[in-house]
């Protein structure tokens, strides 16, 4: 086997790691699919940032085909999905903290590639938000799926790892809009508001989530203690 050949083999095993680890997704063709969706998305991004930028003539290609504006048209409903209902439906569908958490900031990112700087605005609060709540959910989501029961914290061993991501990407997200929400103008506010009740989800499920791990770690030394009286 070739040197090529090797190093084809270990970029294929790798990519095969990435789709079979837990914080990205349960099922490797539900979390491929999922990719492939971000990989449409990029592609609409691509496409319409080119018919932008792109001057023949010092005539911009979107100028010259109305092909441009149903490709910018389906970019800004792709993007509005992802940003709002798609990681909430992929979280549910196969888990993936990471991922649910990733999904609405891609297109935040691709905003931020267009304009050439970087500034929190709404929708990066938005995503924010929507990604923390997302986060939660699938942790919550895979294990409801594997303990059969909608308290999975009774009833299977708490993954630290999966608990610990979630738990950081909330508080990541949750400095960022806290810093949004001080220095924004009541304007931003007004639109920010109705996304402010997602925070819901992460609170809640984290508090059962800690509350049961405390209470782990606190019965071994329960025990012990009265065995020793």
């Amino acid at each position: 086997m070739s040197t090529d050949d090797h190093h084809t083999l270990g970029r294929r095993h790798t990519g095969y790691r990435l789709l079979d680890h837990p914080l990205v997704g349960l099922e490797r063709r539900r979390t491929a699919l999922a990719f492939a969706y971000l990989g449409v998305l990029s592609g609409l991004f691509a496409l319409s940032y080119a018919g932008t930028t792109v001057t023949i003539g010092n005539v911009a290609l979107e100028s010259m085909s109305t092909r441009f504006d149903t490709i910018t048209a389906g970019l800004i409903a792709l993007a509005t999905a992802t940003i709002t209902v798609v990681p909430f439906l992929y979280a549910v569908w196969n888990g993936g903290p990471a991922l649910a958490m990733g999904m609405p900031l891609v297109p935040v990112g691709f905003g931020y590639l267009a304009a050439g700087r970087y500034v929190l605005t709404v929708d990066a609060v938005i995503g924010l938000t929507v990604g923390a709540a997302a986060c939660a959910l699938a942790l919550f989501a895979t294990d409801v799926r594997r303990a059969g029961s909608l308290r999975p914290w009774r009833r299977v061993g708490l993954d630290s790892a999966r608990l610990i991501f979630v738990t950081i990407a909330t508080v990541v997200a949750a400095a960022s809009v806290l810093r949004f929400v001080a220095t924004t103008t009541p304007r931003s506010l007004e639109w920010y508001a109705p996304f402010g009740v997602l925070w819901l989800v992460p609170v809640c499920v984290l508090a059962c989530y800690w509350q049961a791990t405390i209470r782990t770690w606190r019965e071994p030394r329960a025990a012990d203690e009265r065995v020793e009286s």
